[in-house]
This record gives C-alpha cells, structure tokens and sequence, in this order.
C-alpha cells in the first residue's frame, strides 16, 4: 500500500514537472506588435519574433496578456519571467535585466479629432491645456507625468485604451497619444475614417526609445543568457519588426 502510494507522489511530482513551463511571458493588447486574435491566439509582429527567439534559445514557455501595470508588476515580482513590448528607460533600468532591441523605434503623436478646430498644439507645454488620454503605467504615461502632466488635470488615465478611445471620438477627451497603426484601428473598429483625426505632435523622445524584452531580477541567468544570445542571432540575419 506505501509502495502505491509513494508510485503516485511520485508520478505526480514528474507531471507537474513535465507540465511546468521554463519560462513565463507576459505582454499586454498593443497591435500591430502583440495582442489576441479572433481565435485566442497572442500574435504581432514583435510576438512572432519573441516565438522565433524563444525557439532558437530552446526555451519551453507560455503567453499570457495582462493589463500594462499588472504585466509589468508580474514580471518584476515572479521568477523566471520575462515581458515584452517594453520600452528601456531611466526609470525601468534597474527593475530588470535586459534583452535589446525586440521592435524598432515607433513613431507616437498627438491626435485630435479634425473637428476640434479650438484645439491647437505645437508643443507639450501647449498639450496642457488639453486633456489628454493614456494607459496607466505604459511609456506615454511616464513620458508625459516627467514632463509636467499631472493625472485629473491634464490626463485622464485607464487600464486599458478601449474605454478612452470611445469617449476621444465622442468629443469627450481632447487629445489622444497613439501611433498612426493603433489610431487607424481604434478608427476602423468605430465605423469611423482616417481622415476624422489630425496628428498634432510628434512625440520624438518616446518614439526614439526602441522596444525589448525584460526580465524579473529572480529570472535564472543561464535562461536569460540564452535568450540575449538567441535575439542578437537573429538581429543579426533577420530584419526585425
């Protein structure tokens, strides 16, 4: 009977083993580079260079797609866990250790509906008169509140980029900071044309800052050795997105 018993632990112990992944990635909805298809599967142009990394670096994983905060608060905290499409800056250097670049530098703007004709912005100073509608915790956020911005007075912040995009096309935010792609979906998915909006600004610093891949400081190091080893091979033979 011990004997059986101990037989069980023991296939137990290999399952959930065998069952176990190497490796946890997390990532958040932000097309063109990752987000959920119809069919629940996590694709984009910087998720399908993450797969072929992963692959060259024989690692066994799993994706999972969280709000921005959450994402980045579970790839500070769990082990072995790695997020990506994240911006390296100042702020973020020291909570993680690095895999650079995943994604090229995306250009990022302020939109304003094109019949906002009182709204005029040739600089971020001008932008806060305005307010503005970003993701909490994502780059646009920390790049505005170091330049001044401050929330419920120049911006209005959500988890997510859905419910603010309605009230922008209502009229009910003034600007938007998005890149054309997202824009011209968020338009698409509302019935609307691209012609509604107008890109006021170019937020240059944001969009020189290129796109990696970041891991938990208790990621094992080996792994992460792996991986920078397997993403500078393919930045070497492959265009990237």
């Amino acid at each position: 009977m011990k004997l059986a018993i101990y037989s069980l632990i023991i296939l137990s112990l290999t399952s959930l083993r065998a069952s176990a992944k190497e490796l946890l990635v997390v990532t958040e909805e932000w097309k063109p580079y990752n987000f959920t298809n119809d069919r629940g599967e996590v694709v984009g142009r910087a998720t399908k260079k993450v797969r072929e990394v992963l692959a060259e670096a024989e690692v066994d994983y799993e994706i999972k797609v969280y709000p921005w905060v959450r994402a980045m608060k579970v790839a500070k905290e769990r082990p072995n866990t790695m997020i990506y499409s994240i911006y390296r800056t100042a702020e973020r250097e020291a909570d993680y250790e690095w895999a650079c670049p995943l994604i090229r530098p995306v250009g990022v703007y302020f939109f304003k509906l094109k019949t906002r004709k009182d709204i005029q912005v040739a600089s971020l100073e001008d932008a806060k008169q305005y307010t503005s509608a970003v993701v909490k915790g994502n780059l646009y956020y920390d790049f505005l509140i170091q330049h001044g911005f401050a929330q419920g007075e120049h911006l209005v912040v959500a988890a997510d980029s859905k419910s603010f995009y309605k009230l922008f096309f209502k009229g009910r935010i003034d600007l938007v900071m998005s890149t054309e792609y997202i824009m011209s979906e968020e338009l698409k998915a509302a019935g609307l044309n691209d012609d509604e909006v107008t890109p006021l600004l170019e937020v240059t610093k944001a969009s020189q800052q290129r796109g990696c891949m970041a891991f938990s400081k208790d990621t094992d190091p080996m792994l992460i050795d792996r991986i920078r080893r397997a993403l500078v091979k393919h930045n070497q033979e492959f265009v990237g997105p």
